[in-house]
């Protein structure tokens, strides 16, 4: 099964995936045993949930109403089930969440269609159809995995313009490797100051291979006609135009989701002594938010109702 001793030598967390859940439920903790539909529909929407409060980028905790507005609001469909109905609309693009105000694709439609699925699997259950639940409660969990992080970047990076990703895919790594020098240095307070730390790092090394390279390359791909927003004196110098190009990527609603979470740990709003930003985050279905810091929690459920938690934290040690 693969190396044994994978973390030998290392952090666990050096290991982990960005973009990996937080949280992963064990059942059968020592015997096999049979899982109750309704705690797999428990256990998920602590998953979705979890998903939200973590998620840097967008504020998706509206979903969670939204979806049961939709389970609440059935109507006849002209095929599938309505549930399924309902699923190939968004899966379509059909149908949007009007919060979206976008005229990009909706990246979030796994989660949308999770939440959905996961209210309809509950309602089923109270009602007396835990046998038909089950596969709806396998693709509310395979859709929530459609929306993990990374997966979610991705499919959001795709509706950026495919040329101007092409030009600015080195550019672009230069900068997120100059945003995790400034975090880790604990130098900028701020948006804006990130944003001018990281030109002038690029600055420092741009006469050096291949910073100088990605420089002059980027430099003459990009048309005369679209160099910056400065003055004709100004308007050559590819440091401004990096410098201009960072207030967009550094949006939530950019075209970038990777730019956008890592400049997001310098906005003010997330100062923990202020206002958490997990804290803004809630639903009707009063979810606990867990403050600690841990970078993976494992639960294990034990055949007599026991429930074993263990959490690693940032230094690597169980809690």
């Amino acid at each position: 099964m693969g190396n044994k001793n994978g973390a030998e030598g290392g952090s666990l967390q050096d290991l982990l995936n960005s973009g990996e859940p937080i949280t992963h439920f064990f059942y059968e903790y020592r015997g096999e045993r049979a899982v109750e539909p309704l705690l797999l529909i428990e256990n998920g929407i602590t998953l979705w949930h979890e998903h939200i409060y973590t998620n840097e980028v967008h504020d998706n905790s509206y979903l969670w109403e939204l979806a049961g507005s939709i389970v609440e609001d059935r109507g006849d469909t002209p095929m599938y089930s309505w549930v399924e109905w309902v699923r190939y609309r968004i899966t379509t693009g059909a149908f949007v969440p009007a919060q979206w105000g976008n005229q990009r694709p909706y990246p979030y439609k796994g989660l949308l269609i999770s939440a959905i699925y996961l209210q309809e699997a509950r309602r089923l259950c109270a009602g007396g159809q835990p046998d038909r639940a089950w596969h709806i409660i396998v693709l509310a969990y395979y859709h929530l995995g459609l929306n993990t992080m990374s997966s979610t970047a991705q499919n959001t990076s795709r509706a950026a313009h495919v040329m101007h990703a092409g030009r600015t895919e080195k550019i672009r790594a230069l900068v997120l490797g100059a945003l995790d020098k400034i975090k880790r240095d604990g130098s900028a307070r701020s948006m804006e100051s990130a944003k001018d730390q990281v030109v002038e790092l690029i600055r420092t090394k741009r006469d050096q291979d291949p910073v100088k390279h990605w420089l002059n390359e980027f430099d003459t791909i990009v048309p005369e006609s679209t160099k910056g927003r400065t003055s004709a004196k100004r308007k050559n110098d590819v440091l401004v135009r990096i410098r201009n190009m960072l207030d967009n990527w550094s949006l939530p609603s950019g075209p970038y989701p990777e730019l956008a979470e890592a400049f997001s740990h310098f906005s003010k709003r997330k100062d923990r002594k202020t206002t958490p930003t997990k804290n803004d985050r809630t639903t009707g279905e009063g979810v606990p938010i867990d403050e600690s810091e841990y970078y993976l929690r494992l639960i294990s459920f034990v055949e007599d109702g026991e429930v074993l938690t263990v959490k690693l934290s940032r230094n690597d040690e169980p809690t």
